[in-house]
């Protein structure tokens, strides 16, 4: 299943559909925390550090990149997930001590 969530992920990006790309990633990230799977959230992190700069890139006027969301005060949901990522790992780390 993350696999293809990932893979699900990737050709939203591509097809520049990037709230399907994040929701997937997301999806992948609760998936792999489930699990306990500290290298699947490691790599769900990569991918979103990865998607946003690429989105920053190449669509700046997307709602997603960071200049549309620093235009309107608002939230960048690819940073919050980056958050979440490393709040999981923190936790998944924790429960191994």
């Amino acid at each position: 299943m993350y696999s293809r969530l990932i893979a699900i992920s990737q050709e939203a990006l591509e097809s520049a559909y990037y709230e399907t790309a994040y929701h997937a990633l997301c999806a992948a990230m609760h998936y792999a925390y489930i699990q306990s799977d500290e290298h699947r959230l490691e790599m769900v992190g990569q991918a979103a550090k990865a998607q946003l700069d690429w989105i920053d890139a190449n669509a700046k006027e997307h709602k997603m990149s960071t200049q549309s969301v620093m235009k309107r005060s608002g939230v960048n949901l690819y940073n919050s997930l980056l958050t979440q990522v490393h709040a999981d790992l923190v936790i998944l780390r924790q429960k191994k001590r």
